[in-house]
């Protein structure tokens, strides 16, 4: 009887908590916390206003702003009455050097808020510019003009444009009438109004190309393409924060980042610049916006007197050519999505072991057949995170070397949309970067429960008219996520986004809801404390006991239909499609893109369901399963899990590390898999360990070579964190000494002909030998492997030098619910928990939130009691 008591308990504890936060709401915590997956990258940059107003030429006044190298403003120009709100204001980049094709956070305090709802006052935009000026971009050559016709409507006339309005702004006037007007800035007049006088800041790309027509704009950036960022807003504490979309080259070629250029005789990637423009509550010429019926800033931010005010930062980019010089032996690897970024990272200084090393992201079970395929030109060489079957290796001699420490994720793009008595409401239309998950919302989330990811809204189903309209108002998810009690009726995520395909990453994910007794109640048809039950579509599919499934099916094949008679009707997969990759799912996280097709076009040609798009700023809510450092590289921040000892745990470094030892031994030696059952403190549940598995008696002696300095420079240099070409990328978590012990030996046995001899007695003497043993092994470089154990022997090729340790891992425990798959021949390698970080909005909510916090778990306490208690009858 003791767990009802706390179920009951618990059911009153939560009910009380969530009546009492919306009073106690007001003592809320206003700065929003910073991402757990964030790095601290060694070339963040910051910079206070008055800093960048000094730097280009002593802030406000007679030369202060410049436009262009063309067009010099009024020297009588009165001083802009923003300038001492902007005065307080300082803003951060997190990275300016070594960028790709990513995600980067641009933050500031000391601003003035944002108007409430709308972009009216008081915003920053931000843009990305190319230009050689040491002092910065002029505005022609940075990309902007293109929004979306969403957030264009929320801002003023203009400012979300490049054209020019004569008569707004008294700077920028003399550059369109005069003796010093600029034909440039002028449009040619329509045929049917010769005399029509219009303006626009045209944009010159990096190849010479002006462009300033609609139509010339167009070829060069539109609304899909562009990165800028049209308003960020700020909060009633002063502070702000916005991920920005770095373009290389490769994306955007009219900015032409990362091209190779020739500076004083050295051809080095050519720099870029992010520029910041600040919007005050004043417009172009000093009046007030208030002044306006729309109250509302006008005005482009490429006119002189907002581009004054501009902050510019430097970005560094990696260079677009080609890496590797042509003639270089080439070999191709093979491997899973999670060691993907890191390969790429390294490909361009693994070209100095005169090797090209191709990369294919496969399957992980193409790639695991593929290294024992007879097929001739098969990579012998995969990279995986789990062990060959039993019948796949039979006969087969298959090395693993530790490669990568990285994670599972579930990361987000989410904006608060609150109402005005909402307990939070001080963060209506910030960007939400904390967010607590628990098994089982992850299984409602999968398996479509909720009535927003149902075609239809799951109309005429019984069950799912009786669960929670959306994940925002299920009551489990408002008692771990205080901060959106009281958001806005049709507040919901636009499901969760998952790859297609199978995938040990995948199964992974299942394993963690399976291990958890009240999550996988749910997959097995019980009701939550709420009576939420799972989505009928989904019962047959065994998903809380069956070990194998390694996809996420989408099951619900409910068809519907609007108003318009023509409709032929969407289904689950137009409404929640499937991404090709994790990859993919963090970029369009990152854009706000789950590229939903059920509106219905009726002017198409044909009509159909078509996409709306991006989701508008302030209004954003996407979901991603993806791998830690797709997620990385976009700059998106990361839920916490609860874990199997009930903690809230992110993805970070300390907990990917601290993990690794609640690993347990597999049946394959030198590899180790997961354990779903592990409780243990501070380990994040869904962490990977990425192999390099090698057929070695399949390879060539010369593939041999290529995978040997392949391991031994990802287990030396390739460890080494950081943002250059050739170190391990934020998102990984850096080898223990045990591990790289363990690759450099495997490595160096590629190499030793006695090794490979005694490894497979049927192939003939292979090449030439590795270095004596006589060399210590202490003395090799980091990057090349030391002459240690042959394969499979244990001891030196002298029997000088010791067997390397392998990491401590734990026996396997029989309380395992999926022993059996892990050591058959279906494993899972295992996830390496993540350091324990506790959500603590107990203190600023008083009485509610610990009541939130202490219902849910005295409820799951109970349960899992009688869970315990009925499996012992």
């Amino acid at each position: 009887m003791k767990n009802q008591h706390l179920v009951r308990l618990g059911s009153a504890a939560l009910a009380f908590g969530i009546v009492t936060t919306t009073v106690a709401g007001s003592l809320l915590m206003v700065t929003a916390p910073a991402s757990a997956t964030a790095p601290t990258d060694s070339s963040a940059m910051t910079l206070t206003w008055k800093d960048a107003q000094a730097a280009l030429g002593g802030g406000q006044g007679p030369d202060a702003g410049t436009p262009d190298p063309d067009a010099t403003p009024d020297p009588d120009a009165a001083p802009d009455p923003d300038a001492d709100a902007f005065s307080k204001m300082t803003f951060t980049v997190s990275q300016t050097k070594d960028l790709t094709d990513q995600g980067i956070t641009v933050s500031w305090t000391g601003a003035e808020a944002t108007s409430p709802s709308e972009y009216a006052t008081d915003y920053v935009q931000i843009m990305q510019c190319w230009g050689d000026d040491p002092a910065g971009p002029s505005p022609q050559q940075c990309v902007w003009g293109a929004p979306s016709a969403a957030v264009s409507a929320r801002t003023g006339v203009g400012a979300a444009k490049r054209d020019l309005v004569r008569g707004d702004d008294p700077v920028q006037d003399m550059t369109l009438v005069g003796e010093r007007a600029d034909a440039d800035l002028m449009l040619e007049p329509p045929v049917e109004n010769p005399f029509l006088k219009a303006y626009r800041m045209p944009f010159r790309a990096v190849d010479g190309t002006l462009a300033k027509t609609s139509t010339e704009l167009s070829k060069q950036f539109d609304a899909n393409t562009s990165n800028e960022v049209t308003a960020g807003r700020t909060a009633s504490d002063g502070t702000g924060q916005v991920t920005f979309e770095t373009q290389s080259a490769l994306e955007a070629p009219q900015l032409g980042c990362g091209q190779e250029v020739v500076v004083a005789g050295t051809s080095t990637p050519r720099s870029c610049w992010l520029v910041v423009v600040p919007r005050g509550s004043h417009n172009l010429d000093g009046s007030a916006a208030d002044s306006t019926a729309a109250g509302r800033v006008t005005g482009s931010p490429l006119s002189a007197s907002a581009w004054r005010n501009r902050v510019v930062f430097p970005l560094g980019f990696q260079s677009v050519a080609q890496s590797c010089p042509i003639g270089n032996a080439e070999e191709r690897l093979v491997g899973s999505e999670t060691a993907t970024e890191a390969v790429t990272a390294w490909q361009p200084a693994l070209c100095g072991l005169g090797t090209t090393y191709g990369f294919s992201q496969i399957g992980d079970g193409e790639a695991a057949n593929q290294i024992v395929s007879d097929v001739a030109g098969s990579s012998r060489l995969a990279l995986v995170t789990s062990p060959l079957a039993e019948t796949a290796a039979a006969g087969k001699t298959i090395r693993y070397a530790p490669v990568a420490q990285s994670a599972v994720v579930i990361a987000f793009t989410i904006d608060y949309r609150l109402y005005p008595d909402a307990p939070a409401k001080v963060r209506d239309g910030l960007q939400a970067l904390d967010l607590t998950l628990d098994a089982r919302l992850v299984a409602k989330l999968l398996t479509q429960s909720y009535q927003a990811d149902v075609p239809g809204r799951g109309s005429g189903n019984t069950v799912l008219q009786a669960n929670a309209a959306s994940l925002v108002t299920d009551p489990e998810f408002l008692a771990l996520n205080p901060t959106f009690v009281g958001s806005k009726s049709d507040t919901a995520p636009a499901g969760l986004m998952v790859a297609l395909g199978n995938a040990d990453a995948n199964a992974r994910v299942w394993s963690w809801l399976r291990s958890d007794p009240v999550a996988a109640a749910f997959l097995d048809g019980r009701p939550d404390e709420w009576g939420m039950r799972i989505n009928p579509a989904y019962r047959s599919l065994a998903l809380a006991t069956d070990p194998s499934v390694d996809s996420f099916p989408k099951a619900d094949l409910t068809i519907a239909k609007g108003g318009d008679p023509d409709e032929t009707g969407y289904g689950t997969l137009d409404m929640r499609p499937y991404m090709n990759d994790m990859h993919e799912g963090a970029y369009r996280a990152l854009k706000a893109d789950p590229n939903e097709k059920d509106s219905w076009n009726p002017f198409g040609q044909p009509k159909g369901y078509t996409s709306l798009g991006a989701q508008v700023p302030g209004s954003r809510f996407v979901l991603t399963i993806t791998d830690a450092a797709s997620a990385a590289r976009y700059g998106l921040p990361t839920a916490k899990l609860v874990n199997g000892a009930g903690e809230a745990v992110a993805p970070t470094a300390e907990t990917v590390a601290a993990g690794v030892g609640t690993m347990r031994a597999s049946t394959v030696p030198g590899v180790v898999v997961a354990d779903p059952a592990d409780r243990t403190p501070g380990a994040y549940p869904l962490s990977m360990l990425s192999y390099a598995a090698v057929n070695v008696c399949a390879a060539t002696p010369e593939e041999r070579r290529a995978y040997s300095g392949f391991i031994a420079y990802a287990a030396g240099k390739g460890q080494v964190q950081g943002e250059r070409q050739g170190e391990l990328p934020a998102g990984y978590v850096p080898l223990p000494a045990a591990m790289t012990t363990q690759s450099k030996t495997v490595a160096t046995d590629l190499l030793d002909a006695r090794a490979v001899a005694a490894a497979c007695p049927a192939a003939s003497a292979p090449e030439p030998t590795a270095p004596e043993a006589d060399v210590p092994a202490a003395s090799a470089p980091d990057d090349q492997p030391a002459p240690l154990d042959p394969v499979g022997t244990g001891t030196t090729s002298t029997d000088t030098v010791a067997t390397p340790e392998v990491p401590a891992v734990q026996k396997p425990s029989s309380n395992d619910v999926d022993q059996a798959a892990a050591d058959g021949a279906d494993h899972r390698t295992t996830d390496q928990p993540l350091a324990a970080t506790r959500m603590g909005l107990a203190a600023a909510l008083g009485a509610g939130v610990p009541a939130l916090g202490i219902g849910p778990f005295l409820i799951r306490r109970g349960r899992r009691l009688a869970m315990l208690a009925a499996a012992h009858v």
